[in-house]
């Protein structure tokens, strides 16, 4: 159980660290912790990120379009959408951690794929991008 728990803490601190451009770089506050993970608030978008530790160990992220009323709606997962958005196929981000390393190399190709896919997020052609996923 410590193992897990070492793991656990290891994975929020390389969130903290890959992720901190949200912060720095556009204006996201956080990030503030879930149960499985670490949560970006942004103007009009959260951005979370699990660590999901099964039987099948993963790292996932989710981006959700928030309204002006601060209602989430439904997210989209990134490796879908940075498929749909042309950024490059979706072994870019990629969800398997089977082992430490792994959880904490996913942690760092994640961030690397948000940060391509964040000057297309924070336009219109964002909010259209997250409708072609959830549509398909």
């Amino acid at each position: 159980m410590g193992n897990r728990r070492d793991l656990a803490e290891a994975f929020r601190a390389e969130v903290g660290v890959e992720f901190a451009f949200l912060v720095e770089d556009a204006g996201f506050s956080g990030p503030e912790q879930t149960g499985n993970g670490l949560l970006f608030h942004g103007v009009g978008l959260d951005v979370e990120v699990w660590f999901l530790d099964g039987h099948e160990p993963e790292v996932t992220t989710l981006l959700a379009p928030v309204a002006s009323d601060g209602v989430r709606a439904r997210g989209v997962w990134l490796d879908k959408l940075y498929v749909v958005s042309g950024c490059g196929p979706a072994q870019d981000v990629p969800g398997s951690a089977p082992t430490r390393r792994a959880t904490l190399k996913r942690v760092h190709q994640h961030a690397a794929a948000l940060r391509r896919l964040m000057p297309r997020l924070l336009t219109a052609e964002g909010s259209q991008l997250m409708a072609r996923c959830r549509r398909g």
